[in-house]
């Protein structure tokens, strides 16, 4: 029997097996691999990530959930009890490097965007992220140019996105309003090909800007500067900022 979700920690128990085959699919973990597992919760996802050879950092914020966890698993793997946003003393001491582990998480859907900030743009970085996330949050983590979002620049800046696949509602237990998805995001080694020196955070920081007002031109938002700049790599002055790649906003820095 499942405990009682908790909606302050924004709990949902995955209970699909098939969804948990696609999430260790994606993950393509090597035997003796870490993997940081963030929200364990009942600890479904943990275990299958054991029976694939990980070696399993995982952190729970929820005390109810920590006594279960130890007796379920024991010493097969290491176990913190705390807030992942507020633990980089803890990060900075097991031996985490940049690349040199995944995170693979059935993750709280009301920490999505600061976990995906803390882990993309700050170290250590893990080689691959594979999240289930809102299906709303797949679809502008992976949108393309029309549907581009802040949130798209900043994660494609960062990584390659890739939907893996849909999963309904009625695969979590209670059963949210929306149905999910689970995404891969594969962390550029070091930088986006197109940044060439160029600093990421310079790019989103006029990104911003350029989405502060989304029903106007870009160069509305950004001024007449922007406007010549846009004619100089050929694209068109009236165009809005969900139209624009990339490696668009790079090149206009």
């Amino acid at each position: 029997m499942l405990p009682r979700a908790k909606k302050s920690f924004g709990q949902n128990f995955l209970v699909d097996e098939t969804a948990l085959r696609k999430i260790i699919q994606a993950a393509e973990i090597e035997k003796g691999e870490t993997v940081l597992e963030i929200g364990p919760g009942t600890g479904t996802l943990t275990q299958a990530l054991v029976d694939a050879g990980a070696r399993v950092i995982a952190i729970e914020m929820d005390k109810d959930m920590i006594e279960p966890l130890k007796k379920r698993f024991g010493d097969r793997i290491e176990l913190i009890h705390g807030d992942i946003l507020k633990l980089q003393d803890f990060i900075d001491s097991i031996d985490l490097i940049d690349f040199s582990f995944k995170l693979i998480s059935n993750i709280p859907y009301n920490i999505t965007s600061p976990i995906l900030e803390r882990f993309l743009t700050t170290s250590p970085r893990p080689s691959r992220m594979v999240l289930m996330v809102q299906k709303e949050v797949a679809d502008r983590i992976t949108a393309k140019p029309s549907k581009m979002s802040l949130l798209s620049i900043v994660c494609q800046i960062y990584a390659k996105c890739e939907r893996v696949t849909i999963v309904k509602a009625g695969a979590f237990r209670p059963i949210p309003k929306v149905d999910s998805a689970i995404v891969i995001l594969d962390l550029y080694k070091p930088s986006h090909p197109a940044l060439q020196g160029k600093d990421p955070e310079k790019v989103i920081s006029i990104a911003k800007k350029g989405f502060s007002s989304k029903r106007k031109q870009l160069k509305s938002n950004l001024g007449q500067n922007v406007a010549k700049r846009l004619e100089q790599i050929e694209l068109n002055p009236k165009i809005r900022a969900q139209e624009l790649t990339v490696e668009n906003w790079i090149r206009l820095l």
